[in-house]
C-alpha cells in the first residue's frame, strides 16, 4: 500500500499508530463483512423466533460496515501522493497475490489447471470492484488534491455536502448504477475529499473528546440495528445496509475521529502490521481461496455453538497467516522491482 508518511523539514516523520491500528482494524472487519452471511439470514420470522440473536446478527453488520469507508478515509486524511514507487508496490502486491494465491491452491488440492489459472488471474485483477476503484482513485489522486488545495475551507465543504446529498438521493435511494450500492470509484472519490477535509478542519465538532466520538459510532450503529429490525418487523426484505446510507457514512467518520484522538504514539508492531493489512483483502478474497474461507466460515457456523467466538478465533488467524505471508511479498519486491526502479 502506499506510504502515507508526513514530512517536516523534507525528512519522513514516523507513522501515528493510532492511523494505523484504524487500518488494521477496517481489514479485519472485512473479514468480519464476509464472514456475516455465513451466520443465519434476519428475517421477519427470525427476528419473531430468535430476537436477541437477529439482534446481534444485525449488530455485526451495522460493526463492520464501516470497513471500507474508514479505509478510504485514511487515504484522504493523509492523501495520496503519487509516486512510481509506491505505485508500483501497490501494482506488484495485487498481481503477486492474484497469481501466487490460485497456484498454491492448484498445488494443494492436485488440480493444476493452466486454463483455470489465466481465469483466476483475470477475475482476480478485474472483477474485484475495490481493486478497480481504488487503482481508479489512485490514479485520479493528483487531479482531486490539487482541487483539495485550491479550496477553501468552506468551498471544500459545500462540495461534500452537495456530492453526499447527490449521493444519497441517486446513489442510496435511487440505486443509481454507477454508484454501485458505494462500491464505486465514485463513492470513493467522496470519502477521499472527507478524509482530506478532517484533516484541515480542526476546531468545532471536529475538536471533541475521542469518548463523544465513540459514543456517535456507537449509537449511530445501535440506531442501524433499530431501522434493519423495523424493516424485517414490517416484513419488508429489503436491507438499509450500504456503504452509501448517510448513517453509516457518519458512523465510519466517528469511529475515525475517536482513532485520530488516540495517543498512542509510534507503536512499531502496529505499524508493522499495517503495512501488510491490505494483504488481507487480497487473499482471502481471491477467487481461489474465498471459496475455503466461506466453507471455514460455514463449518463453524454448523459444528460450534456458541458459534462467535471461534469465528473470531479464525479470522485472527487467517489475518495473521495474511500479513506474514505478506512480508515475504514485501522481501520479493524490494529485492526485485524495487531495485530496478532505482
Amino acid at each position: 500500500m502506499p506510504n502515507y508518511m508526513n514530512k517536516i523539514g523534507g525528512k519522513p516523520q514516523e507513522r501515528s499508530s493510532n492511523i494505523e491500528l484504524l487500518r488494521i482494524l477496517s481489514m479485519f472487519l472485512v473479514l468480519m463483512i464476509h464472514y456475516i452471511p455465513s451466520r443465519t439470514l434476519p428475517t421477519h420470522d427470525t427476528l419473531a423466533h430468535d430476537t436477541l440473536g437477529t439482534l446481534f446478527d444485525l449488530e455485526l453488520r451495522s460493526i463492520s460496515f464501516v470497513c471500507v469507508n474508514c479505509f478510504i478515509l485514511i487515504s484522504g486524511y493523509f492523501g495520496i501522493r503519487w509516486k512510481l514507487k509506491s505505485f508500483s508496490n501497490l501494482l506488484f502486491q495485487i498481481l503477486f497475490w492474484a497469481i501466487v494465491c490460485p497456484v498454491i491452491v492448484s498445488a494443494a488440492t492436485d488440480s493444476f489447471n493452466m486454463t483455470d489459472l489465466f481465469k483466476t488471474l483475470y477475475h482476480n485483477t478485474f472483477s474485484r470492484w475495490f481493486i478497480e476503484a481504488y487503482i481508479g482513485l489512485y490514479i485520479l489522486a493528483p487531479m482531486i488534491n490539487r482541487f483539495i488545495e485550491k479550496s477553501t475551507h468552506r468551498e471544500l465543504g459545500i462540495f461534500i455536502l452537495a456530492f453526499y446529498l447527490f449521493s444519497t438521493l441517486f446513489g442510496y435511494l435511487g440505486k443509481a448504477y454507477d454508484f454501485n450500492k458505494g462500491m464505486s470509484i465514485i463513492s470513493l472519490v467522496g470519502l477521499y475529499l472527507i478524509g482530506a477535509y478532517l484533516r484541515r478542519k480542526q476546531d468545532s465538532i471536529f475538536d471533541l473528546s475521542k469518548y463523544v466520538y465513540l459514543g456517535v459510532y456507537l449509537v449511530t450503529g445501535f440506531i442501524m440495528v433499530a431501522i434493519a429490525a423495523l424493516i424485517l418487523k414490517a416484513g419488508f426484505t429489503i436491507t438499509p445496509y450500504s456503504y452509501l446510507n448517510p448513517l453509516i457514512v457518519l458512523e465510519s467518520i466517528a469511529l475515525f475521529l475517536f482513532f485520530k484522538k488516540l495517543n498512542i504514539g509510534s507503536i512499531k508492531w502496529i505499524n508493522y502490521i499495517a503495512v501488510s493489512s491490505f494483504a488481507v483483502y487480497l487473499i482471502h478474497n481471491d477467487l481461489s481461496i474465498k471459496p475455503l474461507y466461506c466453507a471455514a466460515c460455514d463449518y463453524i457456523e454448523a459444528h460450534y455453538t456458541p458459534s462467535f467466538p471461534y469465528a473470531l478465533l479464525f479470522m485472527v488467524g487467517v489475518f495473521i497467516v495474511s500479513v506474514m505471508a505478506d512480508k515475504a511479498r514485501l522481501f520479493i519486491y524490494k529485492h526485485t522491482l524495487l531495485r530496478l526502479l532505482k
